[in-house]
């Protein structure tokens, strides 16, 4: 027992004279230096609030329910929700690191004794032997591992990091899913939409083709014309199945975004236009989106768990210490199992010191600096990305807003030239053919609005998106 304690002394004063800074957190490099302020954030008075449910703002039930159906069941959004599992077991692994382990073991059997071999006769001479004995055993053992080092607190802080990460993860699938529901069903109005227009073009070019055979009939038109005209109907009736196969193809987009088999969504969009353009509300700069983008949180987090797994590589390469135990009964018999002479009791303390492993320990130190050098390097490269990709939704959407307006009011002119036009025709002031022009002009126009129009909505997708969804970061301690 004196030795016993002798030698627990001479581990605890080792203990106390070890380096306690080996594993302690390193110095991480400064964050990126982001401005305070957005140069293109838009001035507009209806913008709305950053909300995490940003897309209501487009006030559109049908489109509502389309992105709750998939952050309800979208399969990248279920697959980053079980790594953040996988991540939180393995904080709950690394929490347990740090208490005994302890086990309790049970036996029974019995053997029977040879008396043709030298050892056996010998024995079997003596009074009282017995050729077969039984032996039960009951022992209960545990061990501690002494974190004088701090590799297990470097491992859970590594640990921790990495399910903060996976957490951001999961915000950020979320915010990827939601966006790209809200994109898709933004085409899939649009391309309804020029559908309608081209029909009416098809109907436009088919009266104006017929018009120019009935005068060219009369010899009032030549037959270039006719030709020309033809050209015009078979073009624009190209133009119909090419969109109707588009369509298909952003409503079986949709079905997969939300986690169910293509084929349902067409039952669900009853007609319906393209959402209205939404400016999010912009109250601070691009140095927020260090807390408020998903991605750039998680390769911050990553930074913080590879440097904490450096910590961990480093003092993997020093002497560890532990202190086991163990105590039980052991008997030849059930009788006497639970006896006082049959307890047994014991402890130790060890000493593992790594003094030759082949350079594996200083290549792992050295991966795991690799690694922290990589995740500081993503870190910046992410914010940086998050910065410009903020700057260019914001001037993406005051551009694309402008180039929708003119876009509209030019089909507006156009609308307003048609209706004299007819008015014109009717009191024989004027030619079909030249309301007949007039009219693919309008639809042209027309055609060209309802694209500039999604693709503002679109752009003020990618402002949401750009500035985080309205996610921040959870206080840590």
């Amino acid at each position: 027992m004196r030795a016993f304690l002798a030698g627990a002394t001479a581990i605890l004063l080792l203990c106390g004279s070890a380096p306690a800074a080996l594993a302690a957190p390193r110095a991480i490099p400064a964050q990126p230096v982001l401005a305070d302020a957005f140069r293109n954030a838009p001035v507009a008075d209806d913008a709305v609030p950053l909300t995490r449910d940003w897309w209501k703002s487009f006030g559109d039930p049908v489109l509502d329910r389309m992105v709750e159906t998939a952050l309800a069941g979208n399969l990248d959004i279920v697959a980053a929700a079980a790594r953040l599992e996988q991540a939180a077991a393995g904080v709950k692994a690394a929490k347990g690191a740090f208490l005994p382990q302890a086990s309790l073991d049970g036996s029974a059997g019995f053997k029977q004794q040879s008396v043709e071999d030298v050892q056996g006769r010998a024995f079997s001479r003596f009074p009282g032997f017995q050729r077969t004995v039984e032996q039960y055993g009951l022992n209960g053992a545990a061990s501690w591992e002494v974190d004088w080092l701090g590799r297990l607190s470097a491992g859970a802080r590594a640990a921790r990091g990495e399910a903060e990460a996976a957490d951001a993860g999961l915000a950020g699938a979320r915010l990827t899913i939601a966006a790209e529901v809200v994109n898709t069903y933004i085409d899939a109005r649009a391309i309804e939409a020029r559908l309608v227009v081209a029909k009416a073009r098809v109907d436009a070019a088919r009266d104006s083709d017929t018009l120019l055979r009935q005068r060219a009939e009369r010899g009032i038109a030549a037959l270039t014309e006719t030709d020309r005209s033809g050209a015009e109907l078979a073009g624009a009736a190209q133009a119909v199945p090419a969109l109707e196969a588009a369509l298909e193809v952003e409503r079986n987009r949709l079905d997969v975004l939300m986690g169910r088999a293509p084929g349902q969504v067409a039952a669900e969009m009853a007609p319906g236009g393209i959402p209205a353009v939404r400016a999010p509300a912009v109250p601070d700069g691009p140095a927020s989106l260090l807390a408020r983008r998903p991605d750039v949180v998680a390769a911050e987090r990553l930074v913080a768990a590879s440097d904490a797994r450096v910590a961990e590589a480093i003092a993997a390469r020093y002497p560890r210490v532990t202190i086991s135990g163990f105590a039980g009964v052991l008997a030849n018999g059930m009788s006497n199992l639970f006896t006082g002479g049959a307890v047994q009791a014991g402890a130790s303390g060890g000493l593992n010191v790594p003094l030759f492993t082949g350079g594996q320990l200083r290549s792992q130190q050295s991966a795991a600096e690799a690694r922290l050098r990589e995740a500081v390097a993503i870190w910046q490269q992410t914010a940086l990305q998050a910065a410009a990709e903020g700057e260019n939704a914001l001037i993406a959407l005051t551009k694309r807003s402008q180039q929708a307006e003119a876009a509209a009011t030019a089909a507006a002119r156009l609308g307003d030239s048609r209706q004299r036009i007819e008015t014109a025709f009717r009191a024989g002031a004027t030619s079909r053919v030249e309301t007949l022009g007039i009219e693919r002009q309008r639809l042209d126009a027309e055609d060209a609005a309802i694209v500039a129009r999604a693709e503002a909505a679109r752009a003020g997708v990618a402002a949401f998106r750009a500035l985080g969804g309205g996610w921040q970061a959870a206080e840590r301690s």
